[in-house]
């Protein structure tokens, strides 16, 4: 695992519109906080729709602003003098693709993105955008759905017991070091609801224990992360007791650790990635595997 470092250069991914102003206030105070440079990218897709188009053609009576212009005139009008400090690049382009190259050639630690809830268009481009980033960024992906009205304080990190988990769990406690930690399993038992044998049941509790503690008995975990940590074991569909338990103890963040492949992954940010990145209470950061 190479060493754990907070981001020096976060990736903002904007459309420009309201629903991604809550991205941008996060983007900006993680920035602040872990002294990191933050570039904001908008993507112009020629694909989806003509306004969307980069129109070189400008209008008789006024100077037709460049699109990197326009971005900086929406940034200083949400943000005043704080816009300055902000880098900005306009592309044109498949915005996954497009964004996912700025990432790469920018040497991004983090992309910062945010959803649609209430658009219906909105919502279909901008849901597929933030799937494929999280599917093709080598860089952590964080989607955000809340006010940023305060730093992350309550994180619940999913884990399979797997070394990709680890490594999340072991990134979130170095980027958020004062943070109420949770360490969150669930999984389904194949036709459970009929097995009523109570050996079975002293067996699968004693398989969970064994798994959980050989993986906080992992030496990269420190005592005092293990003093911070509270560990969940539910049975269940892992995306649905997640859900449940996030809004049921108001959580700020989940992040899920990802190989790109196996159970945990394909539940979460497979076919239902959808529904989970829209539904999801509190932020979501997706830490992909670095072997």
């Amino acid at each position: 695992m190479n060493e754990i470092v907070a981001p020096r250069k976060i990736l903002l991914t904007t459309d420009l519109s309201c629903r991604c102003d809550r991205a941008l206030d996060r983007a900006i105070q993680l920035a602040r906080a872990w002294d990191a440079e933050l570039i904001a990218a908008h993507v112009v897709d020629p694909d989806a729709t003509r306004q969307f188009r980069f129109d070189r053609t400008p209008a008789s009576w006024r100077r037709l602003p460049s699109p990197i212009d326009r971005m900086r005139w929406r940034l200083r009008r949400d943000l005043g003098d704080a816009a300055g400090g902000i880098r900005v690049i306009v592309e044109e382009g498949e915005p996954s693709e497009i964004l996912l190259a700025i990432a790469a050639r920018e040497g991004c630690d983090l992309i910062v993105t945010g959803v649609a809830r209430d658009e219906t268009l909105g919502r279909f481009f901008l849901g597929n955008t933030v799937n494929r980033l999280v599917r093709g960024s080598a860089a952590p992906v964080l989607v955000v759905h809340d006010r940023a009205t305060r730093p992350y304080k309550n994180i619940m990190v999913a884990t399979d017991f797997s070394e990709a988990s680890l490594q999340a769990l072991l990134a979130t406690s170095h980027l958020f070091p004062t943070a109420a930690l949770t360490l969150f399993h669930a999984y389904d038992v194949p036709f459970s609801g009929f097995l009523d044998d109570q050996s079975f049941k002293r067996d699968l509790r004693a398989m969970e224990k064994e798994l959980q503690t050989r993986f906080l008995g992992d030496d990269r975990v420190e005592a005092r992360l293990r003093q911070r940590l509270d560990v969940v074991i539910e049975h269940g569909s892992p995306e649905r007791q997640l859900s449940d338990y996030v809004e049921d103890q108001q959580m700020d963040l989940t992040v899920i650790g990802s190989h790109g492949r196996g159970a945990l992954f394909d539940a979460l940010i497979g076919s239902t990635a959808k529904a989970l990145i829209e539904k999801l209470e509190g932020d979501l950061l997706i830490i992909r595997y670095q072997p």
